[in-house]
């Protein structure tokens, strides 16, 4: 028994020199730990008022197209570009803004936006649809390589038969026709056969194939898939 109560003093003991060489680095630990929590949380917070922040610039430039205020729409994704090119509301306005620049007949201007789109989109789909449009903007310009360059960061799947009417349009306008009519083969077998684009694409393939002379380029619209809309912002988690 007596040995025991000595064990149990000399644990104590050992214990307690333990707590007095380590115990500031144990509290120092844990305060280091709650600063990275709070730091965490911070910056977790942040992110979503950024986030808020960018859909409210958002909403003033849906506003300003809706009002047909050119001037104020380009200030406005002037600022989304700056301040929040990271959220895909910068994208969505300048996917936006292009449509503008286009119905104005500003192909550089609408160049410009579609290429932010199509870098910072922040989604396959975004960047998909921006790269299209783009696609088409650069054949409008006569710029076919480029076009067919813009293509590449085109996602297949849903876009995959405007990706190939594309391609064959960018094709033929470089002396290609073999190559555009397998395109527009390709865009064939997966267009729905409802389309409405179908017959123009088959009279395409079909005077390629037969030899003709080649069919005009389309004039660049933006005609791709419809534009994503933003998600809400969710609220941060609270710790």
């Amino acid at each position: 028994m007596a040995d025991d109560i000595i064990d149990a003093h000399e644990q104590s003991e050992q214990a307690r020199q333990w707590l007095q060489k380590n115990g500031s680095s144990i509290i120092m630990g844990i305060l280091i730990g709650l600063a990275v929590l709070l730091g965490w949380q911070r910056w977790q917070q942040s992110g979503v008022n950024h986030r808020a922040e960018a859909m409210v610039k958002f909403d003033d430039f849906q506003a300003a197209v809706d009002k047909d205020d050119k001037e104020l729409a380009v200030k406005l994704v002037e600022d989304l570009r700056k301040n929040y090119g990271d959220t895909p509301h910068a994208a969505l306005g300048a996917l936006e803004l292009a449509e503008m620049h286009l119905k104005a007949s500003e192909l550089p201007e609408a160049e410009s936006s579609l290429r932010f789109a199509a870098e910072k989109g922040g989604s396959a789909s975004i960047q998909s649809i921006a790269s299209l449009r783009l696609a088409r903007v650069l054949l409008g310009r006569g710029e076919a390589q480029r076009a067919l360059d813009a293509l590449k960061g085109v996602a297949a799947g849903a876009y995959a038969g405007e990706l190939e009417v594309v391609r064959g349009d960018a094709l033929l306008a470089l002396g290609r026709p073999d190559e555009a009519r397998k395109a527009y083969d390709a865009a064939l077998a997966v267009i729905d056969v409802a389309s409405t684009q179908r017959a123009s694409i088959e009279a395409r393939r079909d005077d390629v194939a037969a030899g003709g002379a080649p069919v005009s380029t389309p004039a660049p619209a933006a005609e791709a898939a419809p534009v994503p809309t933003p998600a809400p912002v969710a609220p941060a988690e609270q710790g």
